[in-house]
């Protein structure tokens, strides 16, 4: 299976991205806090004269010390990085101070240029920002196609679509995009997605699957031991795995499993000699 989404509104929408960055001042890059460095558009760079925030979206899904060192990683990189959940209202005003402040001084009036990959939540976070759902919002990637200026708290935010890249570094972080809703469910196989999450978790939590789904995380083949348990079946009483994988992914997606992150930050020392973040799953 190879999975890889990079429609042609994509392309546009990168573009236009490029050419809004001499209309703004400060440039928020939204990223999901259980693969911050894989739900970052490696192509999108930035003018270093640009004041930049890194935003980790959904921090209330993701491990909680694994958030923290991955702020940490972005902050000993000199980049200024903070952990939210949109549905709070003071993580909010925590973002708009940072926005204000950028430069060491209290400034209104800035345009705001928000980016992202799909479904990190860009337009979730504009609609809490400007207390009304002026943004579409969706649980599918690919809602927003075109650019929105919503003035809110005495900023001005441009929403953006959100864009991945032509290809993905490897696979493990497509089926990291693809458990994390950022790439089109039609684009990739069930079973073999839940597979790869079921072998993360079973090594990096265990006990997870045994609390969520009363099995041993020692079966040879969770994913028919958990459709058996969840009545998962087809005719003659075989365990019909696709629609066990599709329940599995989704409960996962809707926190059911507890707060799981997919990706941590490199250690020191692999960082320093260029290594890959998110390469630990054991």
């Amino acid at each position: 299976m190879v999975i890889q989404w990079y429609p042609g509104h994509m392309a546009k929408a990168k573009r236009e991205i490029l050419e809004s960055l001499k209309l703004v001042d400060v440039i928020v890059v939204l990223a999901d806090a259980r693969a911050p460095q894989s739900t970052i558009n490696p192509e999108l760079e930035f003018p270093k004269e640009k004041k930049t925030i890194t935003v980790l979206t959904k921090e209330d899904l993701a491990d909680p010390d694994c958030t923290r060192q991955w702020v940490q990683a972005f902050r000993d990189r000199g980049i200024h990085a903070l952990a939210l959940n949109v549905l709070q209202a003071n993580a909010i005003g925590s973002l708009v101070r940072a926005i204000r402040e950028m430069g060491g001084r209290s400034q209104k009036n800035r345009r705001v240029l928000v980016v992202g990959i799909p479904n990190v939540g860009k337009s979730s976070l504009i609609n809490r920002l400007a207390d009304r759902g002026s943004a579409k919002v969706g649980a599918k990637p690919g809602v927003t196609r075109g650019r929105q200026w919503i003035k809110s708290r005495g900023l001005q935010f441009l929403d953006t679509p959100g864009v991945l890249w032509p290809r993905f570094a490897d696979q493990e972080q497509a089926l990291r995009l693809a458990l994390l809703g950022s790439v089109k469910d039609e684009l990739y196989e069930w079973e073999p997605t839940a597979e790869y999450l079921l072998h993360y978790v079973r090594h990096r939590y265990p006990g997870t699957i045994t609390e969520r789904y009363q099995i041993d995380e020692g079966a040879s083949d969770l994913l028919t031991a958990i459709g058996e348990r969840r009545g998962c079946l087809q005719s003659g009483g075989t365990v019909d795995r696709e629609k066990a994988a599709f329940l599995i992914i989704n409960e996962f997606r809707r926190g059911q499993w507890g707060r799981v992150s997919l990706e941590w930050p490199p250690k020191k020392e692999e960082a320093s000699s260029g290594s890959e973040a998110g390469t630990d799953a054991s």
